[in-house]
């Protein structure tokens, strides 16, 4: 019978003292996708028409929208450095462009230098990260000639916007 008592308190006691449970742990993750985008800009002809007089023309309705915690980089690309002439390949005309985005964010200006054989001419512009970049600002492009020609023909140019997250 003392047998059977001390092994009755002996299991009284494993079972009676406090179990403790390795901690375990749950993974917890989340994702926002990221945009860097500008919108509302596509492939569209704007005719300055006769380029014998200085010219402006707005492009408006674009949103410029970049969630990267570092900002953004906008840049402007003059395909031919101006309006090349049909007639005289590798002439240009000088024009300014423009890229105003909304929210008191920095505009800044593509100078496109024009004369021979300037191709690829750019100009950049860097945004810190902002709640506001992230969420989008409206934004458009204002282009003005600056300079004329006596020449008759077209003249041309494709201009790009391009926005990279930095």
């Amino acid at each position: 019978m003392k047998k059977l008592t001390l092994s009755a308190a002996v299991v009284a006691a494993m079972f009676g003292t406090q179990a403790y449970a390795a901690p375990g742990d749950v993974q917890l993750t989340g994702y926002v996708s990221p945009v860097c985008e500008v919108t509302g800009l596509s492939t569209q002809l704007f005719d300055f028409g006769d380029v014998s007089t200085m010219q402006n023309l707005t492009v408006s309705g674009l949103n410029m929208k970049c969630n990267d915690a570092d900002g953004a980089t906008v840049t402007l690309t003059s395909s031919e450095g101006g309006l090349e002439s049909d007639d005289n390949e590798d002439f240009a005309l000088t024009y300014d462009a423009t890229f105003t985005p909304g929210g008191g964010l920095p505009a800044f200006t593509l100078s496109a230098p024009g004369g021979p054989g300037q191709n690829d001419v750019s100009a950049t512009q860097a945004y810190s990260g902002s709640e506001l970049l992230a969420a989008g600002v409206s934004a458009s492009i204002d282009v003005a000639t600056t300079e004329v020609s006596p020449w008759a023909g077209g003249y041309s140019d494709t201009l790009t916007v391009n926005i990279t997250s930095n």
